[in-house]
């Protein structure tokens, strides 16, 4: 819109994104102080109380049209930066429960009422290794970290056990993991030490990996 707008004869409107300018009429002449002026020859009076004066039409002021697109699409930016303002902060989460931001919605109705942590760091696992069945609480003879609702049973093959096991190790501190039981072996973060034989497959953590907890998480742990 290269053309100019006169001040004060234009509607402006805003409607979808797009800006529509409508000409009005033509600004009346209008007498001012400068333009009454009498002619040198001419008679003061031509009638009573009628004087003699020669209207002279006022330039009109102008505007330039892309200044008003200007203003159109500043007030739009402020519109949006306020919406932007008003929108909810999403929640600061605490580290242990990073983890279960994103899970995959893995069932963990086996599990009991087990530490918050410990539900997030099975969550973790779980929805990494296929999803496997999980026990938490339960009752052991011995000592068990189970009754306490610091232990988790991941049902699971060899292959995905290997890789289980490794990951759970490898995030200890993140997961707040005190040691790992995997085919009869025990670890607790350095290195695999054979145990003795429990009579069984599921004696002998052949078919599922148990995994202790401490107290707390440390941190957010890492992809395996």
């Amino acid at each position: 819109m290269a053309a100019p707008l006169v001040c004060g004869t234009a509607a402006l409107a805003v409607t979808g994104g797009a800006i529509v300018l409508v000409d009005g009429a033509s600004p009346a002449a209008r007498a001012t102080t400068a333009s009454l002026r009498l002619p040198a020859d001419a008679a003061p009076v031509v009638g009573p109380g009628v004087a003699l004066v020669e209207p002279v039409t006022v330039e009109p002021r102008v505007a330039d049209a892309a200044d008003l697109v200007k203003g159109v699409r500043l007030a739009e930016e402020q519109a949006l930066a306020r919406v932007r303002a008003q929108a909810p902060k999403p929640p600061v989460l605490a580290p242990q429960q990073r983890v279960t931001r994103g899970d995959c919605g893995i069932s963990t109705s086996g599990l009991g009422a087990v530490q918050p942590h410990v539900r997030a760091a099975a969550q973790f696992l779980g929805c990494r290794f296929g999803e496997p069945t999980m026990y938490g609480v339960a009752g052991r003879a011995g000592t068990s970290d189970h009754p306490s609702g610091r232990a988790v049973d991941f049902m699971v093959n060899p292959a995905t056990g290997d890789r289980l096991a490794a990951c759970a190790l490898k995030n200890r501190a993140a997961l707040g993991i005190t040691y790992v039981i995997w085919q009869q072996r025990i670890n607790f973060g350095s290195g695999w030490q054979l145990m003795e034989d429990r009579g069984g497959v599921t004696a002998n953590h052949f078919d599922h990996v148990h995994v202790s907890f401490g107290a707390a998480a440390g941190g957010s742990p890492t992809g395996c």
